[in-house]
């Protein structure tokens, strides 16, 4: 692991315990045994190591479809994996709650919205999907509900809330939108 991925790695832990605002590059050099020139090195503020922890989920999620895509057939197996995968209570934190929201969310909804898209798009190519769903609004419908989902579960701050609320938004939104038959197949909860 390089000094910057130790550095991501632990302001995961302090943005996450902290929140941004009372979060210090001093409590994140401590925990990697780094100088704050070091971090410096490597990240021009506190504001630009956010941000970075920021980019690499988005990176790391869009890794995780790729690798998704290719171990489950069905499109929407995918798409309730990734509800799962976009767990990070870091970066919800920062996302939702913090002056780096202004930066980061809107191009990190866009891409939620890019791939709940795609991902239903695929099932409809493969005849997943009911004949009257509603693609755009669908997409809307379901990213909504995970941003909801993430505030929700930063608000009530329990361990299992983001997973239970994950859980209400497949239930509620795929039977609306999915054939009967595939819907029976469907695993909804986390992967284990």
């Amino acid at each position: 692991m390089t000094t910057r991925d130790e550095l991501l790695a632990a302001a995961a832990e302090v943005f996450e315990r902290d929140g941004y605002v009372r979060a210090t590059v001093d409590d994140v050099c401590l925990r990697v045994g780094v100088t704050k020139g070091a971090l410096y090195g490597h990240f021009s503020s506190k504001k630009a190591l956010a941000v970075a922890l920021v980019e690499a989920h988005a990176l790391d999620w869009a890794r995780a479809r790729e690798r998704l895509l290719r171990v489950h057939r069905s499109p929407l197996q995918v798409l309730v994996d990734l509800g799962y995968a976009a767990e990070h209570a870091a970066v919800r934190r920062l996302l939702f709650q913090s002056p780096v929201c202004d930066e980061v969310a809107e191009r990190q909804v866009a891409q939620w919205r890019s791939t709940v898209h795609d991902l239903l798009r695929g099932a409809a190519a493969r005849g997943e999907l009911r004949a009257d769903a509603d693609l755009p609004a669908s997409t809307e419908g379901i990213v909504s509900e995970l941003v909801g989902v993430h505030l929700v579960a930063m608000a009530v701050d329990a361990a299992d809330a983001a997973a239970r609320g994950l859980d209400r938004v497949w239930r509620s939104w795929l039977p609306a939108i999915v054939r009967p038959e595939v819907w029976a197949r469907l695993r909804l909860g986390p992967p284990r």
